[in-house]
């Protein structure tokens, strides 16, 4: 049994839902929320114990890197180091947006987010209801994609979710506290996030290619070139 979940349709949604979702994010909960391309797991991103609740609902591994939703663009400077100017222009022109961009986090940042390794990946989401909820918690919280690790993304979101309550039923902390899913963005096969890396100040990385192609990146910000990261 799903103890809360609550469906929207895009832009529509109840203003006590934006005040319930922050006040959970606040009081480290895992929250189900929907972005501009999937929906995703969402914490607060300095609470180790919610990241680690998210691990165990996803059976992902403990070094699989998390993206980070950010309520504006000031929070590049909080949190990153070595800002590049081309990540700036990168910033400008696809945010908000499906385009996730991997930064050096700063040494504070690692300090708050023990989770993270040297690197940060930052998204300024632009979906209606997570923005706001965004901008009324006033913290960047975690996003990570419902699928378990390995596994494609799942088709009719509401069943998967009510299969993982069946699942965690006797496990209330692999339960998140609320669900929202946005029904426009149940049907057909999103994509998620275009995710590049600017650690290198002089050249864009592509690590996954998304919602955004890398031509479409190239052609609008006026690179010549985006890389392919190599392990």
């Amino acid at each position: 049994m799903i103890d809360s979940l609550v469906t929207i349709q895009g832009g529509r949604y109840p203003e006590s839902l934006v005040y319930e979702a922050a006040a959970l994010l606040k009081n480290h909960a895992v929250v189900v929320h929907p972005t501009e391309t999937v929906h995703g797991y969402g914490c607060r991103y300095d609470s180790a114990d919610a990241v680690e609740r998210i691990r165990c609902i996803k059976e992902s591994k403990q070094n699989k890197p998390m993206i980070l939703l950010v309520p504006g663009k000031k929070w590049v400077d909080i949190l990153c180091r070595n800002i590049p100017e081309l990540a700036w222009r990168l910033i400008e022109l696809f945010w908000p947006g499906p385009l996730t961009v991997v930064f050096q986090a700063r040494a504070g940042t690692r300090k708050v987010c023990p989770w993270l390794g040297e690197t940060v990946a930052l998204r300024q989401n632009a979906h209606p209801f997570t923005s706001r909820v965004l901008t009324e918690f006033d913290l960047p919280i975690v996003s990570t994609s419902l699928n378990r690790s390995g596994q494609p993304s799942p088709g009719n979101l509401r069943r998967y979710m009510e299969d993982l309550a069946r699942k965690h039923n006797a496990e209330p902390r692999l339960r998140p506290e609320l669900i929202v899913l946005d029904e426009k963005l149940t049907q057909g096969n999103a994509q998620p996030s275009t995710v590049v890396s600017i650690v290198n100040k002089k050249s864009v990385r592509l690590i996954r290619e998304g919602a955004l192609s890398a031509a479409q990146i190239a052609e609008k910000a006026g690179i010549k070139t985006i890389g392919v990261f190599e392990d």
